[in-house]
């Protein structure tokens, strides 16, 4: 009996004491959260401070880091612990580079940790992006950058007015853009758009105006603040080139009415040919029989070659020199041969048969003394009468033999305004017949000393 008490205490001494140790081990047992970095993240941990918490989580800690609470804190259920680990922190400020290494996230803190001090009108940036110093920046991040822009007083001077203007954009076209001032891209700004920006510039802005070319193909417009018309013309992309030419000149100023005429002008040399007309020669033919004619050689023409300069404006033909001229092609004469043989032919008349070494067809007419005035002289000196003929005499001498069917023997005794195939038949008045025809008349035999060998 009294050993069944004994083991009973023991056995409730033993349940005691298990009981005890589970409520203590679960005493030590806590949950806390962990903020790293603004990353939050909750833990079931033994540790009995927080820095046995970080040293079983292996997460290191650096002077510059911020902890809270501290590492020698007790744990307990429900403790909330925060780390904000230190980064390398770049400022570029004033020409200045400041370079820290800080758990600070608040920008205004951290300029002011660098002794860096923001004015009204300056603008803090952070990885290039404007921020404001009074936000924190994200707590996970590797690296902080800032840059701090300073606000600097210019002026802008277009005509005659004069602006001040304060910016802090880094260059000047920005600082213009921002102040809602327009540069068109052919406007003359001094200094350029990308020239930096600092206190004090003097910028100047001209603005360009209108102006207007004319050309052949059309108007070409476009703003200009060129100060030259050559100037204009090259903006626009139509240099004057070789012989073109401007109206006004292009050393001149931009006219007033800002209006200027282009004249594209083109210069070329050509060759032109003319024909060059050949002549005719006659050379005697003695195989051929008088009065006829053959061509021996035929005529060819020759060339003239002219080196002409023909200017064009504006695509319309202005003018034609002729600088150069020759013969290109000597013409090649006609040589036609004319007969020398003189051949005795006869023919029957009613006058008997009459022999001749010439025939030719001539218009004929006659005269009388009642039609030339009354006179009866005749050229040669001899009393007008039938037989005797009026002829010209540079083809037909006085004194030529001849015969007119139907009229009879002639003499060539007279002249007037006759030519050289024309023949007027005399009569007296009383014996006057009327002609006005085509007829042959027959050159009698025995043929001169002189003959004409080639009658017109």
């Amino acid at each position: 009996m009294f050993k069944l008490r004994g083991f009973r205490i023991v056995l409730l001494a033993f349940v005691l004491l298990l009981i005890a140790t589970m409520l203590l081990v679960a005493g030590l047992n806590k949950r806390v959260t962990l903020v790293v970095d603004g990353q939050t993240t909750t833990h079931t941990t033994y540790a009995l401070t927080v820095g046995g918490l970080l040293d079983k989580l292996n997460i290191p800690l650096a002077p510059e880091d911020e902890l809270q609470p501290g590492v020698e804190t007790w744990l307990h259920a429900g403790t909330v612990i925060t780390l904000q680990h230190a980064v390398p922190v770049q400022i570029f400020a004033d020409d200045v580079l400041y370079q820290l290494f800080s758990a600070e996230r608040l920008p205004a803190s951290l300029l002011a940790t660098a002794g860096v001090t923001l004015f009204p009108g300056d603008q803090l940036l952070s990885e290039g992006l404007l921020t404001p110093a009074d936000i924190p920046l994200n707590e996970n991040v590797q690296a902080i950058s800032l840059q701090v822009l300073r606000s600097f007083p210019f002026t802008l001077k277009e005509n005659i007015q004069v602006q001040a203007l304060t910016s802090n954009m880094v260059a000047l076209g920005q600082a213009l853009w921002k102040t809602g001032i327009v540069i068109q891209t052919a406007d003359l700004l001094q200094p350029p758009l990308d020239a930096p920006l600092f206190s004090g510039l003097e910028a100047s802005l001209e603005r360009a105006q209108t102006l207007t070319i004319r050309t052949a193909a059309g108007d070409v417009t476009l703003l200009t603040t060129a100060k030259t018309v050559g100037e204009a013309l090259a903006e626009a992309g139509l240099a004057l080139q070789g012989l073109d030419y401007s109206n006004p000149p292009a050393e001149q100023p931009i006219p007033t009415d800002r209006s200027i005429r282009l004249v594209r002008v083109q210069e070329q040399v050509i060759i032109e040919n003319t024909p060059l007309p050949f002549e005719t020669a006659f050379e005697p033919a003695p195989e051929l029989e008088l009065d006829s004619q053959s061509i021996i050689q035929t005529g060819e023409y020759g060339l003239t070659a002219h080196r002409v300069r023909v200017r064009h404006e504006d695509g319309q033909e202005i003018s034609r020199q002729v600088e150069d001229e020759w013969v290109a092609r000597q013409p090649k004469p006609r040589i036609v041969g004319y007969g020398t043989n003189v051949v005795k032919r006869s023919v029957d008349t009613s006058d008997g048969t009459i022999y001749y070494y010439r025939a030719l067809t001539m218009w004929i007419t006659s005269y009388s003394p009642a039609s030339v005035g009354g006179s009866t002289t005749t050229a040669s000196g001899k009393t007008l009468r039938k037989g005797l003929v009026g002829v010209n005499y540079h083809y037909i001498p006085f004194g030529t033999m001849m015969y007119v069917p139907g009229y009879g023997y002639a003499e060539a005794a007279d002249t007037g305004n006759i030519g050289p195939r024309w023949i007027d038949l005399g009569y007296t008045d009383e014996e006057y017949v009327a002609w006005h025809q085509y007829s042959t008349v027959y050159f009698l035999w025995p043929p001169p000393a002189q003959i004409l060998w080639i009658y017109p």
